[in-house]
């Protein structure tokens, strides 16, 4: 099973790679879509010719995603951040990251609690939507930011797009969790202050956590001699940023949320004091290991579509959820850069905050990917979750071939500044 999965990543990488010599830049032709292609076909000829014990280890584990495969992912996003960029478009990152996403989370639990009452799906309950809900809200726009940086788009649409994506997962994953804990109990307003209380909580303390234990990291740097053995620095630094993700998930924090700022905080402060090798180390290590991880994430997705055991096709739940889903995105999108144009007016010679072109380049970028797939095994404790989980996975493939592979055609037709 290992070896398939490192032959597919092998093949992955080099089709990319012939994709970039050849700059091939055409429809539904990048490497997240080859590699859930790749997938879906090792995944077809294992449901069909393979047993029962090759389709359980190559199946999706949501642990070994959000233990090993996420915090590679996470803690390059917040490294990698263009800090001048992206703290200038700061207010309008936070109002699309939580203004956005709770826009997103509501309109798709309501509307999906409306379309179960009149009975055009599977009966599902007001809370179990709103749970769903905050599972497909969790942007994963990988394959956009991947053709952001081969085309060189507007840096301040790149900062607004990468930034809202790495909060809105923060986001999303504290809002289910907080969603769940209220599962079997009746909706009050005394449970959804509590439920507030809760997700305000865990928030704040997440990130307490993360910069905490990013600052300690800069102060160990500053006053010791660690720059003289490189290897050893680099090994230290990559150690302390994971422990800030272990330490909140163990506390029943966000360890998403942890990493994140420990990561941006890390580079703020911690950077200038490293060697100069680890500089380099950390900077391409961990771009390493978050595009193995990508990958990886990609191609179990694809395996999943024919080789999981347990899922639950409901025509009816899937087609709604997917006009849902782009209904939400548009909610949480475009009257948001309305609002924030509206609030941030700008001289006529620089035009608006946020050009309309770059609100819908920002619905495009509304894919659904592993992240919302992996909390959807969060699910376990409803009737429907393996309906949940079926919808969600055919949401995120759907999003990434459909959005994902014609994101290019229209930054070319909606005249977004690239180059």
């Amino acid at each position: 099973a290992i070896l398939i999965l490192i032959s597919l990543l092998l093949s992955t990488l080099i089709v990319s790679y012939l994709l970039e010599q050849r700059r091939v830049r055409r429809i539904f032709l990048h490497e997240s879509i080859v590699a859930i292609g790749m997938g879906a076909f090792v995944g077809l000829v294992v449901r069909l010719y393979g047993g029962a014990e090759l389709t359980q280890m190559l199946s999706f584990d949501h642990r070994y995603f959000f233990n090993l495969l996420l915090p590679p992912i996470i803690l390059n996003s917040g490294y990698d951040l263009k800090p001048k960029s992206f703290f200038r478009n700061f207010g309008s990152i936070l109002t699309f990251a939580f203004l956005g996403t709770l826009i997103a989370s509501f309109v798709i639990g309501i509307l999906l609690y409306l379309v179960s009452c009149l009975r055009l799906t599977i009966p599902l309950t007001f809370l179990d939507c709103m749970i769903f809900g905050s599972v497909l809200s969790s942007t994963d726009p990988v394959t956009i930011i991947a053709i952001f940086n081969q085309l060189k788009v507007d840096p301040d649409l790149f900062a607004i797009v990468f930034g809202e994506s790495v909060l809105n997962d923060a986001v999303a994953i504290v809002l289910f969790t907080t969603l769940t804990k209220f599962h079997g109990e009746e909706t009050s307003l005394a449970s959804i202050l509590a439920g507030t209380t809760s997700f305000v909580t865990v928030f704040c303390g997440s990130l307490m956590i993360g910069t905490l234990i990013a600052l300690i990291t800069a102060l160990i740097l500053k006053h010791s001699h660690l720059h003289k053995h490189p290897a050893l620095e680099s090994c230290i630094i990559t150690l302390l940023a994971y422990s800030s993700y272990l330490l909140s998930n163990s506390i029943h924090l966000s360890g998403i949320v942890s990493l994140l700022f420990a990561s941006i905080v890390m580079k703020h402060y911690c950077y200038d004091n490293m060697s100069v090798r680890t500089r380099r180390t950390t900077k391409y290590m961990f771009r390493v290991l978050s595009q193995l991880s990508e990958n990886f994430v990609f191609i179990y997705l694809g395996i999943t579509l024919f080789a999981k055991a347990g899922l639950v096709f409901s025509p009816g739940l899937t087609f709604f959820t997917i006009i849902i889903v782009l209904i939400s995105r548009y909610a949480s999108t475009i009257p948001v850069s309305q609002l924030l144009n509206r609030l941030n007016p700008q001289p006529a010679s620089l035009g608006p905050l946020i050009p309309s072109n770059h609100a819908w380049i920002l619905w495009w970028a509304g894919l659904r990917g592993a992240i919302a797939f992996a909390l959807s095994f969060e699910m376990d404790a409803t009737t429907t979750a393996p309906a949940i989980r079926t919808t969600t996975l055919i949401v995120c493939v759907v999003s990434i071939v459909g959005l994902g592979g014609t994101v290019g055609l229209a930054i070319e037709e909606l005249g977004v500044r690239t180059g």
